[in-house]
């Protein structure tokens, strides 16, 4: 009787509480959260052949040949023969043909899984085709769904007079960009280019380079980068970071540098350093303009420059001001321009001088 009587104070004391604090109790309802829609499934491979039949009898592993094709997410798939192991993953043999939109793939063998949408290629020399350009390597995986490949064990790829070499890269056909990394180098009719990493844009011909980029142009010209660009419509090296350029005559270090080579003018920005070795003169700023031909510079925002010829006297000669020109003075030439000016102007000037 005890024992009912203290069951009862306890659930009556619990009742109570509860009514305290209602949102505490057992009957409060958790929110209800929307369902999680569905995984969509993936699509299963389609094929056909002329003749096909299980690899052994009763085995639901089947042989294809004669006329066989695959399709997958718009990827036609082409061979000698093949094995379906199921109805997502199978393996190509002999004469492969991978082709989406304009991109062709070429190989000897190939394992396609339907599920993650990955084909591997192999062959001693995988061959990909997309309009002018052609890349060869030993490894190659495309994505049938992102259009997206990979290369790996060293490639080489080809678009017009440009040659691209790597150990790995990657080739996006939707935006036409190929991605390349480690011993990277690159050689266009224009320029020679070596480092760790490059973005060479196939529409346009440009070519994006980041850490450790080394870069020699057909006139001689040496320019290094930790990041940049080169355009060729406008043949323009853009640098953006620890940008040095070394000719024959001058050394130029800058954070950025913007080099018009068929100009020969360079723009410079921060930390501007410039070393003419001919005319034995260092120059300073955080802006300048240089001309290669024939060697002037221009330079504002804080300029210095030091002249340490010493054919003029044993001390160097310090200068600052606002805006600072260096020119290279030619008495020889303007003597000469001087006097074919005058000839070409002839007696006429003289009439004119007298009447007037």
């Amino acid at each position: 009787m005890r024992r009912l009587l203290t069951i009862a104070l306890l659930a009556l004391a619990g009742w109570g509480f509860l009514a305290a604090h209602p949102g505490r109790g057992p009957l409060r309802q958790a929110p209800a959260t929307a369902p999680e829609a569905p995984a969509e499934a993936p699509r299963v491979v389609d094929t056909k052949s002329d003749v096909m039949g299980p690899v052994a009898p009763g085995d639901s592993v089947l042989f294809m040949v004669h006329n066989f094709a695959a399709q997958h997410n718009g990827a036609v798939i082409t061979c000698d023969s093949a094995v379906r192991y199921s109805d997502y993953r199978i393996e190509f043999f002999g004469n492969v043909l991978i082709n989406k939109n304009t991109t062709y793939i070429y190989g000897e063998r190939a394992l396609y899984d339907g599920e993650i949408n990955e084909a591997r290629i192999f062959s001693e020399l995988v061959k990909v085709v997309d309009g002018q350009t052609t890349l060869y390597t030993r490894d190659f995986l495309f994505n049938t769904l992102d259009n997206v490949g990979e290369f790996g064990g060293g490639g080489v790829a080809t678009h017009g007079d440009n040659r691209l070499e790597a150990q790995r890269g990657y080739y996006y056909a939707d935006t036409r960009q190929l991605v390349c990394v480690d011993e990277v180098e690159l050689r266009g009719d224009e320029y020679e280019l070596r480092g760790d990493s490059v973005i060479y844009d196939l529409a346009g011909d440009n070519a994006y380079f980041f850490d450790r980029t080394h870069i020699w142009n057909s006139d001689g010209d040496y320019l290094y980068a930790d990041r940049g660009e080169y355009r060729k419509a406008d043949t323009l090296y853009v640098v953006r970071r620890n940008g040095y350029l070394l000719t024959a005559e001058q050394e130029l270090w800058s954070d950025s540098i913007d080099y018009y080579r068929a100009r020969e003018r360079a723009v410079l920005r921060r930390d501007i350093q410039i070393d003419d070795r001919e005319h034995k003169v260092l120059a300073f700023g955080d802006y300048g303009e240089y001309w290669k031909e024939p060697g002037d510079a221009l330079l504002t925002r804080r300029p210095s420059a030091v002249s340490y010829d010493l054919s003029q006297g044993p001390d160097s000669l310090y200068m600052r001001a606002d805006t600072i020109r260096l020119f290279t003075v030619f008495p020889g030439r303007w003597a000469a321009e001087a006097a074919a000016g005058e000839a070409a102007a002839g007696p006429d000037s003289l009439v004119r001088a007298v009447s007037g």
